[in-house]
This record gives structure tokens, sequence and C-alpha cells, in this order.
């Protein structure tokens, strides 16, 4: 997730400047960044959970998507569905298994994340839709239960010039990911029964349901997750993400 180290960069040099004690500065040539951009991670998990509004960081804890309209015909599946005001808690609790970052010339990196566990919970209104032999239909409440997840992702971003200023936008995401087990629950206010058994199906063979979605799943959540870095990134010059060398006097 290379906007991800971006964002942790940004943050890094703004905090650095105002709390050197506490935040500490990753440069351009520093051939650990790596591991640089990784300490500054963990100094600032607690202000990521919370958010950081002095560099327009909302919080991880709950990380919230207002609305995503899903519209997808494959193999098994058929989906046509809006979902708003979704939460997700327990964002915060990531490790970061693999970071790599490439600044030679260009802005790309991987990395590697695992979330224990995620509790989700969304509105959601689906229409005309199908997964394997099951119609799903209807408008509620969304809760569920997912653990062991693993996210994988690979990401380019370039530079763009804006009124005489150098930013930074993300051009491609790509991810992968994987969730070990899950478990939904529907209040329906349209079809209770129909839901408690859409529920009752997904949770006997999650993997079975999960493997047909993922394809979606990665999808968008790498289109998420490139609009809201971009927007952030838009109001933030480059050479304030990334901390060149000062020339000794």
């Amino acid at each position: 997730m290379r906007v991800f180290v971006f964002l942790i960069l940004y943050a890094v040099s703004v905090y650095g400047r105002v709390t050197p004690d506490f935040f500490p500065q990753c440069k351009r040539s520093d051939p650990q960044i790596d591991k640089c951009v990784l300490d500054a991670v963990e100094t600032m998990r607690p202000r990521l959970k919370t958010g950081i509004p002095e560099v327009n960081i909302p919080p991880l804890d709950p990380f919230m998507v207002p609305t995503l309209k899903l519209d997808r015909t494959a193999p098994n599946l058929r989906l046509k569905a809006t979902i708003k005001q979704t939460k997700a808690f327990g964002g915060s609790n990531f490790k970061i298994e693999k970071l790599k970052i490439n600044l030679n010339n260009k802005y790309t990196g991987e990395i590697k994340m695992v979330f224990p566990k995620l509790m989700v919970v969304a509105d959601y209104d689906v229409r005309g839709s199908r997964i394997l032999t099951l119609d799903i239909n209807g408008k509620g409440k969304l809760r569920g239960e997912f653990t062991g997840i693993t996210v994988v992702a690979k990401g380019l971003a370039k530079p763009i010039q804006k009124d005489g200023v150098e930013y930074l936008q993300v051009d491609k995401i790509l991810t992968r990911i994987r969730v070990s087990n899950a478990q939904i629950g529907f209040d329906d206010t349209e079809r209770p029964l129909a839901a408690a058994s859409a529920a009752s199906f997904f949770n006997s063979s999650p993997g079975v349901v999960l493997d047909i979605l993922n394809p979606l799943i990665e999808e968008t959540s790498a289109a998420v997750i490139k609009a809201f870095v971009n927007k952030i990134l838009g109001n933030i010059p480059l050479h304030e993400i990334l901390v060149d060398d000062v020339p000794s006097a």
C-alpha cells in the first residue's frame, strides 16, 4: 500500500518539525527508509487510531466509508447493492509484516498487513442479486465479524503539477485480500426470514462465499483506498511528503 507509506512520511515530516523528540524524520536518501517508516508507524499508532486532523487523516477506529455502490456479474454471482454508513472497528490493530519502498526515480511500493479482527456494521440495500443458488434481496443493517485478514497491496504513484506546485497522486493500486473466517448477521426490514436464511447459508460455508466475492472485495478495497488517499495528497506538496537531505554548511 504505497499510498499508506506516503501518508506516514508526510505526518512524520510535519510533526518531526514541531515535536522532533516524538516524531522521527525519514529522508529520501535513507538506505534503511523501510525501517524508518515502520518505526514511524509504531510511533504514531495511537494517533492513527483516533485520527490526525492536522494532516487530514481520519480515525482508523472506526474507519468509515459513507457510500459504496456494487454492481458485478460473475460466475455464481450477480450483485447489485448500495452499502451506506460502513464502520469498521479494529483497523488500528494492524501489523505490518512486509514493507518495500522504491524511490529510485519512481514512487512504487508493496506492503503486507495483517488485521487480527474487524467488526463491521453497515446499512445495505440489495436488489436482484444471487450468490450460487441463493437469491438475495432486501434492505437493513449488516453486522459482520472477520478474522485473520491478510492484505497485500502494490501501488504506483506519480507527481503532478498544480498551480506550479508538485503534488503526488496515486495512479494505480492492486490488492490481494484473504480472510480466514467470517460470521455475519442481517437485520432486514423487508424480508427478515429470507435474510436469516442468507446469513445461515453464509455462516455455514464462509470460505466458499468469500472465494466468490473476493475479486469484488479486492477491487472495491483498491478503489476506496485510492480515492481516500488522493483526496488527502491533493493538498500536500510533494516536498513535504519526502524530506530531502539538507546540505551541510
